[in-house]
């Protein structure tokens, strides 16, 4: 699964060598152009257009729904701890994400650095699983956006709303990509207009606004912590009222809680890495991309997770609690097309991943038909494929009794437990990227100026990518603790199905991930990348020595001071 070559062809070479390019910012463009001079997509996303997509990736309806859950969980003290350390594992992920991306800003990045830098195999097993989890979070929100129209009545009829809902989604993908770009940019301004009036009317009534003061009262009881853990299958629930039902109280269901909370903003946290793959499709992605990877991780909010009704948002049970009888509907309607928006960009990701999956294929059908893309330079026959598991979300609406919260509870489980597999194979591929840098000295040296110049360099590294690794690998072993408490302590009104459906759910998918690596290992006989192999995988000397003329990228897109953060900042916004 060998990457695009990177390295100038000689009639490049000797036409480059008439060409003045007066700074580095120049000459790091045209390496950007030669790296994907075979990828047949058009470059044609700007910076806005970038954050318009990871916005709409990292912003999706969890921050409104899933955050009153956890708060019901862990207590407003659990809810931050978690919150704290789920942001924690996903800092450490994309810090080192951000600093490979500036250096080899690749297409199909997810893929290429842990086949690279590791084994080919793990980079086809990374390949395949986070085309598949893309998929599952297309479905997921659109099963949510689908609830959400059930707010207004039982006449809206649950089939035809995912119909148009997907129909939406498709042709969303099937336009140009300058096209969808700018509808993404759009997209996000709502979203940040959604979250601004969320916030005002927040303040709003916690000052006394609406017919029915609330001021700062408690919904459920006072108290800065949970006093017990209490599970019921796969629902989550908050603790009930007699003391006896309570199946792990003290010390040890209050530490329980708040880890089965960091499960659950995990799921609401990951999605940051989804703008990676914007980089066949960004003009500039050596400039623009490393920034996208170290500021999405501060947005929470991505999925859903165990949810049966808008009303069990923390903000519409307080607005409705308030007396306020316009807003609620005006939020739900807002939540849908949140959950839409965040599904677009997953069948985005989705059909992006599968391009490059099959362009990397030895089989030359799937080469010449999913790996192409039209006159419009659209791959359209991916995205027809990756549209194609959409069709599962009419199995979840289709059924007599229609329930939202266990297939969407399931999804969550699926999603969350391969994406820290993909997570973890991630820093295993930046540490044995930093180690090969360290044996090329002459080629590419982080500690120098122009390295520093021209590329993203994270501090204190390794130790947030063995940090996250640990985090990864303990997050995966412990996902299912749940399911395995409820097995053996055979907890009241848990039925032995719902938690062997909570357990598969939560290890399935892990043991798919190594099967299918081992399996490609022994089949295709593939072994670790020896770190010798490393030196074609950056650019050649020549090229970061050149590149030393001139303003460098980095202070091109950075300035110092707290002015020139805000600045930087509002730039991104843009």
């Amino acid at each position: 699964m060998a990457p695009h070559g990177t390295r100038f062809e000689v009639e490049e070479e000797s036409k480059a060598e008439s060409e003045p390019y007066h700074s580095g910012h120049h000459l790091l463009e045209r390496i950007g152009h030669e790296v994907f001079r075979n990828d047949c997509l058009d470059r044609r996303l700007k910076r806005h257009h970038i954050t318009g997509i990871a916005f709409s990736c990292a912003v999706g309806i969890g921050l409104f729904e899933t955050s009153g859950q956890i708060l019901a969980m862990g207590g407003p003290v659990g809810a931050i701890l978690a919150f704290l350390f789920a942001g924690l594992v996903i800092f450490c992920v994309m810090r080192s994400l951000a600093e490979m991306v500036s250096v080899r800003p690749v297409s199909g990045a997810i893929m290429d650095y842990p086949a690279s830098f590791v084994d080919e195999a793990l980079g086809f097993t990374v390949g395949i699983f986070y085309w598949e989890v893309a998929d599952i979070a297309m479905v997921s929100l659109t099963i949510a956006a689908t609830m959400f129209s059930q707010y207004w009545g039982p006449g809206f009829s649950v089939k035809a709303a995912t119909f148009v809902l997907l129909a939406a989604i498709l042709f969303m993908n099937a336009c140009g990509v300058r096209l969808y770009g700018n509808m993404e940019w759009g997209f996000k301004w709502l979203k940040i207009l959604l979250i601004l009036l969320v916030c005002v009317v927040m303040i709003a009534i916690k000052a006394g606004a609406g017919p029915d003061a609330v001021h700062g009262k408690f919904q459920i009881g006072p108290g800065y912590s949970s006093t017990a853990f209490f599970q019921n299958g796969t629902e989550i629930s908050t603790l009930p009222t007699i003391q006896s039902d309570v199946p792990l109280p003290g010390t040890g269901g209050r530490i329980l809680a708040v880890w089965t909370c960091l499960t659950m903003a995990m799921y609401q946290f990951m999605g940051g890495e989804m703008v990676l793959v914007t980089a066949a499709e960004a003009e500039s992605p050596q400039r623009d991309l490393p920034p996208a990877a170290r500021y999405m991780y501060r947005l929470p909010g991505d999925r859903l997770d165990g949810m049966t009704t808008a009303l069990r948002s923390p903000f519409v049970i307080v607005i409705q609690d308030a007396g306020v009888r316009v807003l609620p509907g005006f939020l739900n309607a807002g939540f849908l097309f949140s959950a839409i928006t965040a599904a677009n960009s997953a069948l985005y990701v989705s059909s992006r991943t599968l391009f490059f999956l099959a362009r990397e294929s030895s089989v030359e059908r799937i080469k010449n038909t999913i790996g192409r893309t039209n006159n419009g330079h659209t791959p359209l026959t991916a995205i027809f494929v990756s549209f194609i598991p959409g069709a599962l979300a009419f199995l979840v609406v289709g059924a007599d009794k229609v329930s939202f919260q266990e297939p969407i509870a399931v999804i969550a489980h699926l999603y969350t437990s391969t994406m820290l597999c993909i997570y973890a194979s991630e820093c295993i591929a930046f540490l044995r990227f930093m180690k090969g840098m360290k044996l090329f000295p002459n080629t590419i040296n982080r500690d120098n100026g122009p390295y520093r110049d021209k590329h993203y360099r994270a501090t204190w590294q390794p130790l947030w990518a063995y940090l996250g690794l640990v985090l990864c690998v303990l997050l995966v072993i412990s996902s299912g603790w749940g399911a395995v408490y409820d097995l053996c302590a055979k907890t009241k009104g848990v039925t032995k199905e719902d938690s062997l459906v909570d357990l598969t759910a939560s290890y399935l998918l892990p043991a798919l991930f190594i099967s299918v690596y081992l399996g490609y290992k022994v089949i295709y006989k593939t072994s670790i990348k020896p770190y010798t192999s490393f030196e074609d995988k950056w650019f050649p000397r020549d090229v970061l020595i050149d590149a030393q003329d001139g303003q460098s990228t980095r202070n091109r897109t950075r300035r110092g001071g707290k002015l020139g953060t805000i600045l930087n900042i509002l730039s991104w916004i843009g």
